[in-house]
């Protein structure tokens, strides 16, 4: 009997230990938000701004892991200090994967770097962050 309760007591503390541990959750990935600091040339309007968020969306949904990218510009509202930044331009992807899809693809002959050869001289976002955008739920 002794031997019994020998080989069957890690056996059983080991089912306590996985039975008292938290349920497993889907994880689902972390969003990537890549962030650039930008500022408009003299005469650039915010709807020409606009206009060209969405070719670069365009041609951003082309290119391998763009096909779930989103594209937001942020305008400043109410603001401390904004330096010598007019707005923000913001390319959103649904993970970390998906990202670097995208940026292994970004090369000169890419449709975002034709899209951007496009809109040389109306808008300059020389500074950038990445971000990793993480759900909190209360429960």
């Amino acid at each position: 009997m002794k031997t019994l309760v020998r080989c069957f007591l890690p056996v059983a503390l080991l089912m306590v230990a996985a039975a008292s541990a938290r349920p497993a959750v889907a994880q689902t990935p972390n969003q990537v938000i890549h962030v650039w600091q930008c500022e408009m040339s003299e005469g650039t309007t915010e709807t020409q701004v606009e206009g060209i968020a969405a070719d670069w969306l365009k041609a951003l949904r082309q290119m391998p892991g763009g096909a779930n990218i989103k594209v937001q510009v942020i305008w400043p509202v109410a603001v401390d200090a904004t330096e010598d930044v007019d707005f923000q331009f913001m390319i959103i992807s649904p993970s970390f994967t998906e990202w670097g899809k995208l940026w292994d693809a970004y090369k000169d002959d890419s449709p975002a770097a034709k899209a951007d050869d496009l809109n040389q001289g109306k808008v300059a976002c020389p500074d950038s962050a990445i971000w990793e955008l993480v759900t909190v739920d209360a429960k």
